[in-house]
């Protein structure tokens, strides 16, 4: 997770921070792409406006989560953007066999605001692949006292909105 240690009020962007889940169960893909865009704009996929997730590939695949809750492995994102209206529009899967590559997509509409000098908690995105199921669910409790902990020069109390 790249989480900028520097955040404050005076910054001229504002922070989105969250989590997006997978649950833990074959197949595990290659990629994971959670996309956003800016509400209204093009909705074209972009990997700069993107959180991705590569588990490990070494012999055999396997989430590598900042940690697991029950049968989901979490990983936490933040990345900062202008002031504006938001959404996460799409869910990609990339797989990669050697002789094929193949992406899959679910889209998605999860609205968020960013505001200038301030953090935005999005919850966690879960995907949950067998079911072709994408769900928002605000777990403040279980991620904003992680996120504190691990990134402590953030004054989180003053700028979480």
């Amino acid at each position: 997770m790249n989480i900028p240690q520097n955040f404050n009020e005076n910054d001229s962007e504002g922070m989105i921070v969250g989590a997006f889940s997978i649950k833990n169960e074959k197949p595990i893909f290659n990629g994971y792409g959670l996309y956003y865009n800016v509400i209204g704009g093009k909705n074209k996929l972009n990997g700069e406006n993107r959180v991705w997730i590569v588990p490990e590939q070494m012999v055999k695949m396997k989430l590598k989560p900042d940690f697991f809750d029950g049968d989901k492995g979490v990983y936490y994102f933040a990345f900062k953007k202008p002031a504006g209206d938001y959404h996460f529009n799409a869910v990609t899967l990339f797989e990669n066999g050697g002789l094929y590559s193949r992406n899959a997509g679910i889209k998605i509409d999860f609205p968020f605001t960013v505001e200038k000098g301030k953090i935005t908690y999005v919850g966690e995105i879960y995907l949950d692949y067998r079911n072709q199921n994408v769900t928002q669910n605000m777990l403040s409790e279980r991620d904003l006292p992680k996120l504190k902990g691990k990134f402590q020069s953030i004054d989180w109390d003053k700028l979480l909105r």
